[in-house]
C-alpha cells in the first residue's frame, strides 16, 4: 500500500554544465531564482533526455540548504532535508513521454548504507492539484553506482479506456494510478528521498526515458472493440487473452496439479531440525513455559516456543479461501460463465476505490470456485490440510494475520490472532483506512474486550504466538492526533482530555493564549471551537498530548489482552505510517513491535533510538507481470525469478537484523484478477487463483526457510 504526501515545489536554479563548478544554494538565492523560466524540451525518438550535466538543465532543489556540485560527469546532491521532508532535484520542462516504457536513472549512492529514492512525474493537472501524479521507488546499495529502471504505465487502448474499472492495474500492466496523466505534456520530474536522520549524498549522471517493446501491449486484444474484448476473464478467473506457465485451461488439469504437488511435497519434507512448533532443535534449550514468549540471546531477539526452543517466525498472511473474492457489480459482462446460482456469491461494501460509498455490491469468490473444481465437494477440508502441509514443506512455521480460524485451529502450525479495537473515532482525524479511534471512549475499551473474548480459545492455545490489534492506523506526524482532537466536536472525549491537560499545565486561559498566541475567551471556548491554531509555539503541547493519546491507546489494549489472555504476546498494531512518538508509546506496552515494511530489504531498518524490543514485520511483498496478473503490487519485479530472489534477499536481511524476530509475507493466495473490494489486483500470492503454487518463489521460500536458523545463529556470532 504506497501513499504519498509531497509539498509544492520550491525555488529554481539554472546550473551551468561546466567542470568543477560548485554552487551553494541559500534560501535567498532559491527565492530569487524562482522566477526563472522553464526549459521547453519536446523530445522525439527512442530516447528522451531529462538530465545530463553536460547539458544546461534547469534544476529545482527541494532542500533549502542543499548544495550541488558539477564536474562535467555528474551532479552531486547533498540532500539533508532540513526544513523540508522530501529533498531532491526537480527538472521542469515540457516533454512527450507517450510510448516511453521506462525512466533510466544513472545514480550513485555515496552513503555507507542503502538508500531508497523516489520518482514523481507531473503534468499540468497533477502539479496544480498536487494529486494524481505518477510515483515509483528504487533502492541503491551503499557506495554503489547503478542504472535504475522505473517502469512507466502502459498506454491502455483508447477504445477500452473507461470501460475497464474497479481495479488498480489494467490488462497488459497499464495502471489506473498515473495512467490518466497527459503523457504527451509532462511538465516535471522529481527525484527525492524521505526525511533522513543521516546525511544523504548522491550523484546523478543522467536521467532519461526510453522506449522498448512491451510484449503484452502488442497483443491482438489491443485492437479489439469493447464488444469483441468482453468477456475478458475466463471461467477460472484468469485473463483470457494471454497464456503463461501454470495457466489452467481445463478442469482435467487440476488432477494433474494435485499429483504433481504430492510428489513435490514428498520430495521436500518439513525441516528435520524443527520442534513441533517450528522452533530450532539444534539451538540452545531455554526454559519451557507452555506458551510463546520472547527473549534476547547473545544480542539477538527471538521468540521462544512453548517447549523452550528458539523460534524465528517465517510466515504468510491470509492463509484461507477468501483471497480471490472480488466485486462483480456493474461488471458482470467482464466474466465468462458466471453461474446463475452459486454459494460463492457474496456481498461487500467499501469506502475506497470505484465501489467506495456506493453501498452494497455483489462479489464472487474464484478461489473457492476453483477449489471445488480441484478437490470436489469436500474442498474446504482438503484445502485446509493442504495449507499446513505446504507451509511445513516450504519451511514456513507461521500462519499470519487475517488467516482462517478453521485452518489455524487445527493446531498444526503456530499462528497469530487478529483483534480489533475501535468505537467512536477522533472526528478531526483522517486516514487512508479511516479515522483514528478515540482511546478515551468506553466503546474503545469495550470493543477490544469483546474481541479478546470472542477469540479466547485461539488466544490461549500453545500454538498462538500472539495477537495483532488493528492495522496500519494513520498515526501521522508527532502533532497530528492532538491537532485532530482540537479540530473535533465539543463532546469528543480526546478533546476534553486535551483541555484538562492544558488546564493542568497553564492554569488560566490567559497563560495559554500568551503561549499559543490565541484569543480564547475561556476554557469552554477551546472546547467549542473546531479551528486548529497553527503557531509553532503550540508544538511542544501538541507533541506531549500526542504521546498521551498514543499511550492511552496501547495501555487500554494491553490491559484487556492481559485480562483475557494473560500469556498471549501483544504484537502491537502493525505500523505503516508513524512517528517516533507513537513508536515510543508502543514500546512502553507491547511485547513485540510490529511494522509493515514494503521495501527492497531491511538493511536500513532500525527502531527509534533507545528502544530495545523485538520487532516483527507484518507485511511485505513483490510481484511481476508475467503470470497474467495486471499489477505488480507495492514492490515490483521484472519476472518470477527476480521476484523469488527479492523474497530471499528481504528475509535474509531480516534474519541479519538483531531486533527482527519474523517476517510475514502478504499474502498466501492470489487476489482476484479484476480486483478485491478496493481495487487491489496484485500479483502477490504464493499460490495463484487456481491454487497452484508459483514454483520460482516457493523454491526461494524453501531455501531461506531451511537455512534461517543457521543464518540467524551466524549473525549471533558476529
Amino acid at each position: 500500500m504506497n501513499r504519498s504526501r509531497h509539498s509544492k515545489y520550491l525555488a529554481a536554479l539554472l546550473l551551468a554544465g561546466v567542470p568543477a563548478a560548485a554552487l551553494s544554494i541559500s534560501p535567498a538565492a532559491l527565492s530569487a531564482a524562482d522566477a526563472a523560466p522553464a526549459a521547453i524540451q519536446k523530445n522525439a525518438g527512442q530516447e528522451l533526455v531529462f538530465f545530463t550535466p553536460a547539458m544546461i538543465p534547469q534544476t529545482d532543489l527541494n532542500a533549502t540548504d542543499a548544495s550541488v556540485s558539477v564536474d562535467g560527469a555528474y551532479a552531486e546532491f547533498d540532500a539533508h532535508g532540513r526544513g523540508y521532508d522530501w529533498p531532491g532535484p526537480v527538472w521542469r520542462g515540457e516533454w512527450d513521454l507517450e510510448g516511453k516504457t521506462q525512466i533510466l536513472v544513472d545514480i550513485e549512492n555515496l552513503e555507507d548504507h542503502p538508500m531508497t529514492y523516489h520518482v514523481r512525474i507531473d503534468d499540468a493537472a497533477a502539479r496544480q492539484n498536487n494529486a494524481n501524479w505518477f510515483t515509483s521507488s528504487f533502492q541503491v546499495e551503499a557506495k554503489t553506482r547503478k542504472t535504475c529502471e522505473i517502469s512507466l504505465p502502459a498506454a491502455f487502448p483508447e477504445q477500452l479506456r473507461g470501460k475497464v474499472f474497479g481495479m488498480r492495474g489494467l490488462p497488459g500492466g497499464a495502471r489506473t494510478s498515473g495512467a490518466s496523466l497527459d503523457w504527451q505534456n509532462v511538465l516535471s520530474l522529481f527525484i527525492f528521498i524521505g526525511k533522513e536522520a543521516r546525511p544523504a549524498k548522491f550523484r546523478i549522471y543522467s536521467v532519461r526515458a526510453e522506449e522498448t517493446v512491451r510484449k503484452n501491449m502488442t497483443a491482438d486484444w489491443m485492437k479489439m472493440t469493447p464488444e469483441e474484448f468482453f468477456p475478458m476473464i475466463d471461467r477460472y478467473g484468469q485473463f483470457k487473452y494471454e497464456d503463461w506457465p501454470g495457466k489452467i485451461h481445463s478442469d482435467a488439469e487440476f488432477a494433474e496439479r494435485i499429483e504433481a504437488e504430492k510428489a513435490d511435497l514428498a520430495a521436500n519434507p518439513r525441516p528435520g531440525n524443527w520442534d513441533k512448533y517450528g522452533g530450532w532443535l539444534d539451538g540452545p534449550k531455554l526454559k519451557a513455559t507452555g506458551h510463546f514468549r520472547v527473549e534476547k540471546v547473545d544480542g539477538n531477539w527471538w521468540f521462544v516456543t512453548p517447549d523452550g526452543h528458539l523460534f524465528w517466525s517465517h510466515g504468510t498472511d491470509c492463509v484461507g479461501m477468501s483471497n480471490g473474492n472480488g466485486p462483480i457489480s456493474d461488471r458482470e459482462h467482464y466474466f465468462e460463465e458466471l453461474p446463475k446460482e452459486s454459494p460463492f456469491y457474496g456481498k461487500g461494501w467499501t469506502h475506497i476505490g470505484y465501489y467506495g460509498g456506493k453501498g452494497e455490491f455483489r462479489t464472487f469468490n474464484w478461489t473457492q470456485a476453483n477449489l471445488l473444481r480441484k478437490y470436489g465437494p469436500d474442498f474446504a477440508a482438503k484445502h485446509n490440510e493442504s495449507a499446513h502441509a505446504r507451509l511445513a514443506s516450504w519451511g514456513m512455521n507461521t500462519i499470519g494475520n487475517w488467516s482462517s480460524g478453521e485452518i489455524f485451529k487445527m493446531q498444526k502450525t503456530p499462528y497469530v490472532v487478529t483483534l480489533y479495537a475501535g468505537g467512536r473515532p477522533i472526528e478531526g482525524s483522517e486516514g487512508y483506512w479511516g479515522k483514528f479511534p478515540d482511546p478515551f471512549t468506553q466503546e474503545f475499551r469495550t470493543s477490544i474486550r469483546n474481541s479478546v473474548k470472542s477469540n479466547q480459545e485461539a488466544l490461549n492455545s500453545p500454538y498462538c504466538i500472539g495477537a495483532f490489534v488493528n492495522n496500519e492506523l494513520s498515526w501521522g506526524s508527532q502533532y497530528s492526533l492532538a491537532q485532530a482532537a482540537l479540530g473535533s466536536p465539543a463532546d469528543q472525549p480526546a478533546k476534553l482530555e486535551f483541555v484538562k491537560f492544558l488546564q493542568q499545565k497553564y492554569g488560566t486561559i490567559e497563560k495559554l493564549n500568551q503561549v499559543w498566541k490565541t484569543g480564547y475567551a475561556d476554557w469552554n471556548a477551546v472546547i467549542q471551537s473546531t479551528a486548529v491554531p497553527k503557531d509553532p509555539a503550540m508544538n511542544p503541547d501538541l507533541d506531549a498530548f500526542y504521546a498521551v493519546i498514543a499511550e492511552k491507546y496501547f495501555a487500554v489494549i494491553h490491559e484487556e489482552l492481559r485480562a483475557g489472555a494473560p500469556e498471549t504476546l501483544d504484537l502491537g498494531c502493525r505500523f505503516a505510517w508513524t512517528c517516533d512518538t507513537a513508536a515510543y508509546a508502543m514500546a512502553k506496552y507491547v511485547d513485540v513491535m510490529s511494522y509493515n515494511r514494503y521495501e527492497e530489504n531491511l538493511k536500513r531498518f532500525h527502531l527509534p533510538e533507545g528502544i530495545d524490543k523485538p520487532c516483527i514485520i507484518g507485511e511485505f511483498h513483490f510481484g511481476a507481470l508475467d503470470r497474467g496478473v495486471f499489477h505488480t503490487g507495492l514492490r515490483g519485479a521484472k519476472d518470477q525469478n527476480e521476484r523469488a530472489e527479492k523474497y530471499y534477499a528481504y528475509v535474509r536481511s531480516a534474519l541479519e537484523n538483531p531486533a527482527i524476530v519474523g517476517t510475514h509475507w502478504f499474502q498466501y493466495g492470489a487476489q482476484a484478477t479484476t480486483g478485491r473490494f478496493d481495487g487491489e489486483n496484485y500479483q502477490i500470492g504464493l499460490v495463484d487463483l487456481t491454487d497452484t503454487p508459483y514454483p520460482e518463489i516457493i523454491a526461494k521460500v524453501r531455501e531461506i526457510g531451511r537455512t534461517m536458523y543457521r543464518i540467524r545463529s551466524e549473525n549471533v556470532k558476529k
